[in-house]
């Protein structure tokens, strides 16, 4: 009798299987990510970067482009993973309404504007502007090397005070 009743009741849990298996439905789970490169660690000096870039003179301002005093300056990532292999800044602050690869003047002065270059002045970066270093094997950092001056996108710029202001945002390959 025990036989019996434990035979009955395995067929009575293959049924159940079977009817919860024909009134199933198929389902397909896709499963997507992407694999991206560690971020590196911003040096505390560049995460507030004040650059003072001194007085301009109105007499080198008074023509387009006006003003050949530039101050070098650069951004700092350290600590980047061995993953990491470069680095990317792109820049953005408000745009010069007269030259479109220039940073606004948000003081008093008229005129006026940021120029932002690399150090040899080969490349301008404005706003959306996007600039690459490797990062370094030995210190596992990554330096940006840049340069700025305040210029004239126009002619006659008047005396008063300057600030601009840029943003950065790093991402890492």
């Amino acid at each position: 009798m025990k036989k019996t009743i434990t035979a009955l009741i395995l067929s009575g849990a293959a049924l159940c299987y079977v009817v919860m298996a024909s009134a199933a439905d198929l389902v397909n789970i896709s499963v997507t990510g992407r694999v991206v490169a560690s971020p590196c660690v911003v040096d505390t000096d560049t995460v507030s970067k004040q650059v003072d870039l001194g007085p301009a003179f109105a007499n080198n301002l008074n023509q387009p482009g006006g003003n050949p005093v530039w101050k070098d300056f650069q951004l700092l990532l350290t600590q980047c993973p061995a993953a990491t292999h470069s680095a990317t800044a792109t820049f953005s602050g408000d745009v010069d309404s007269t030259d479109p690869t220039a940073f606004k003047n948000l003081g008093t002065g008229v005129n006026s504007a940021l120029q932002m270059t690399n150090t040899d002045h080969s490349v301008i970066y404005g706003n959306a502007s996007q600039m690459t270093v490797n990062v370094d094997n030995s210190t596992r950092q990554a330096v940006f090397p840049l340069s700025a001056r305040i210029f004239s996108p126009a002619e006659n710029a008047t005396g008063g005070t300057f600030n601009a202001a840029v943003s950065v945002v790093f991402t890492y390959q």
